[in-house]
């Protein structure tokens, strides 16, 4: 008696559990990962297969697109909460499926299109977002238990390459030609932002005798220029008062992506005011010793008109002039 009992309640099991067996199944999506490297304005179209593994019935699922993060591993870390502000950082904007029902008999097959379509000026990075495919009566549902991680779909991971450039120009690098005194010792250096990206320029000038021995330098800080922008920077150079021509070379360094160098070389001659009397001092007095010098070498001697002429007549001679004679003597 006792084992019959034991039969008949096998087969009430049996009677209750097979029903809800016919219909046990799943869903299965493929692929698990689509991984995309793509430039602002992209526009690329994927595919979703999902299968149903059900015996008797069709699969009712929704269509979800979240942003995620996840860790090293590739593991979802959270689901991030739909926030249109900003289309230009917000991946999952830039997905497009239809929200619509989708419906999957029993042992059949259908691919779900999907499109992403990168925004103009999105921002360079590497963004992920949970695409899934849920089975739920209606779109709110599977929404939250998208959410909650009780979803299967696919993860999307997109890389934005930055394609934008650092470019700075040195549009000018003046030093005045002839420093005189500390009020001219100014060195002006106008920068121009030519690329997509700021820049915060940073280097040296380096200060060359006419030797071309290095005398001192100094170093040169400018503030971010964003693009289009242009900066002025005016600094004094450190040079002791000292005559002669020297030459400036000009080097800054720059960029986030990478770093690139700008190089300028101006010339001009230090001619401090008492430096330049005391050599001019000294050039006048040297000036005046040659000119009496040579004065003194080349001169002339010059005779008193005034004076008479004595004149010696030979022995045997007639002093007495003649008629034929030349008087030598001065006419008083």
């Amino acid at each position: 008696m006792f084992q019959n009992l034991k039969v008949l309640i096998c087969i009430a099991i049996l009677l209750f559990v097979l029903p809800f067996s016919a219909f046990a199944g799943e869903i299965s999506i493929r692929p698990f990962l689509i991984d995309e490297t793509l430039i602002p304005r992209d526009i690329v179209s994927k595919l979703i297969t999902v299968s149903s593994d059900y015996e008797h019935r069709k699969a009712v699922l929704y269509a979800t697109v979240n942003e995620i993060t996840v860790d090293n591993e590739g593991e979802i870390k959270e689901f991030i909460s739909p926030v249109m502000t900003d289309r230009t950082t917000n991946p999952a904007s830039w997905v497009e499926i239809s929200r619509g029902r989708i419906e999957v008999p029993a042992k059949e097959t259908r691919e779900v299109p999907f499109i992403i379509r990168i925004h103009p000026y999105a921002e360079p990075g590497v963004y992920h977002v949970f695409v899934g495919v849920v089975e739920a009566p209606n779109r709110p549902t599977a929404q939250a238990k998208a959410m909650a991680g009780d979803a299967d779909g696919v993860i999307v991971k997109i890389t934005i390459a930055d394609q934008r450039t650092d470019a700075l120009k040195i549009t000018s690098f003046n030093i005045e030609r002839f420093i005189t005194g500390e009020d001219s010792k100014q060195v002006n250096i106008e920068l121009e932002n030519i690329g997509d990206l700021a820049a915060v320029p940073s280097g040296e000038i380096i200060f060359y005798d006419s030797r071309g021995v290095e005398v001192t330098s100094m170093p040169v800080e400018g503030a971010e220029i964003v693009p289009g922008e242009t900066q002025n920077l005016s600094l004094t150079m450190p040079l002791e008062d000292d005559l002669g021509r020297y030459k400036a070379n000009l080097r800054l360094n720059y960029g986030k992506n990478q770093t690139a160098s700008l190089y300028d070389t101006t010339f001009f001659y230090l001619m401090p005011l008492h430096m330049m009397l005391v050599l001019f001092l000294g050039v006048l007095v040297v000036s005046i010793l040659i000119v009496f010098l040579l004065r003194r070498a080349f001169a002339v001697h010059e005779y008193d008109d005034t004076e008479d002429v004595v004149m010696y007549v030979r022995e045997g001679h007639d002093p007495n002039p003649q008629d034929h004679d030349i008087d030598l003597k001065n006419n008083q």
